[in-house]
């Protein structure tokens, strides 16, 4: 049966947002479930040489194993108690956003599979999405002279209704992650988004081979 007019319209509209957050979670799962992103900042970040590179290293794969549940809990100590409570949370979240992952990915696949034109149809749906992520690290960038009263006062009062995310140097988090650290992830997370996007947007661009 084909599609209503207005049901064309709003998956015009959700498609590019949908497939947006799909490649978002692909960045975010590198971020996440890898030692990448530690690793590569403490090459900027001092805290790392006052924890020292023993401790960096096993606290890096603590984490990991933790958000990967390949750890249950977060040993404490070395983890303060409320570091542990918070890393609940965040695991949490990051487990929703993997599940959201997966329902997103069906639902782009069913429709991808069902359009004979849908090289044409995800490059559209792509360059509308790249326009959104371009947006938003353009957003990123602005916000980033401000970063700071932006992650203390708007962005954890958002997620989190208590203060178990506030560190101090007791924390292993006050020296693994850094504010600098989050800011240069998300700069990652969006750039990594848009790239994503052109690829897609110029796969659907370009004019498919023509047999010989």
């Amino acid at each position: 049966m084909p599609a209503t007019p207005a049901l064309s319209a709003g998956l015009r509209l959700l498609l590019p947002v949908f497939l947006l957050l799909w490649l978002f979670c692909l960045p975010l799962a590198v971020a996440v479930y890898t030692p990448w992103t530690y690793q590569l900042y403490c090459h900027w970040n001092p805290r790392c040489e006052q924890l020292g590179p023993d401790k960096t290293r096993q606290s890096i794969t603590e984490l990991n194993r933790f958000f990967q549940h390949r750890l249950e809990l977060l040993p404490s100590p070395p983890w303060s108690a409320k570091e542990v409570l918070h890393m609940q949370e965040v695991r949490g979240l990051y487990d929703t956003a993997f599940g959201a992952f997966l329902i997103l990915g069906l639902i782009l696949a069913l429709d991808f599979f069902g359009h004979p034109d849908r090289r044409r149809r995800y490059g559209a749906h792509a360059r509308r999405a790249m326009l959104l992520s371009g947006g938003l690290l353009v957003l990123m960038l602005v916000i980033a002279p401000f970063f700071r009263h932006f992650w203390l006062e708007v962005f954890h009062p958002l997620l989190f209704s208590n203060e178990l995310w506030r560190t101090d140097p007791r924390d292993i988090s006050w020296y693994l992650m850094p504010r600098g650290y989050f800011l240069a992830v998300i700069l990652f997370l969006l750039s990594g988004t848009l790239l994503l996007t052109a690829l897609i947007g110029w796969w659907g661009y370009r004019r498919p081979p023509v047999p010989a």
